[in-house]
């Protein structure tokens, strides 16, 4: 593979993979030089990317394991989104509402199987295309829109169990 064959394969893949290395270790200065290192190990492999059946899942993979690695070794704080909501004209209460919604919004998403939450914050978080996601984890098109639609499920019922609990308990107090 030459240097403008590697350009041209593997550039398509770091625009779409920067949100989600993103969102693993939390800041763009991190995240631009795992790219960086990232890049630069694929290219020392680009023999065996050649036969690589398919590419972008292994970019992904690698992707993806590659900044749990950064942030494993860095010591960084598991970064996976953030939760304070800064709307400009709310007020505070209402940002603080919306803050708490969000947190448990999270807790649920973290408890989620690896493949579901993975999944949900690609499409959700990082914005991807269902086609996209095909490409970046192998997975069948109509596979990843089964996790899609069992994670938001179970997201949306363990919400309706927090709030029901919460309702319940400040009408019998």
């Amino acid at each position: 593979m030459t240097t403008e064959d590697f350009k041209q394969r593997m550039m398509p893949f770091a625009c779409r993979l920067y949100p989600m290395m993103k969102r693993i270790l939390g800041s763009d200065e991190d995240t631009r030089d795992a790219m960086q290192e990232l890049m630069i190990r694929l290219w020392n492999k680009r023999k065996e990317l050649d036969d690589c059946l398919n590419l972008g899942a292994y970019v992904a993979v690698a992707a993806r394991n590659f900044c749990y690695d950064v942030r494993k070794r860095k010591k960084l704080p598991s970064s996976d989104y953030s939760v304070e909501v800064l709307i400009p004209g709310m007020n505070s209460e209402l940002q603080q509402e919306a803050s708490e919604k969000l947190y448990w919004v999270h807790q649920v998403i973290a408890r989620l199987p690896e493949k579901y939450r993975e999944v949900l914050l690609m499409r959700e978080i990082d914005g991807l295309s269902i086609e996209e996601i095909h490409h970046l984890t192998g997975y069948e098109m109509p596979y990843i829109r089964v996790l899609l639609s069992r994670s938001r499920t179970k997201v949306r019922e363990e919400i309706e169990k927090i709030y029901n609990y919460e309702k319940r308990t400040i009408h019998t107090a």
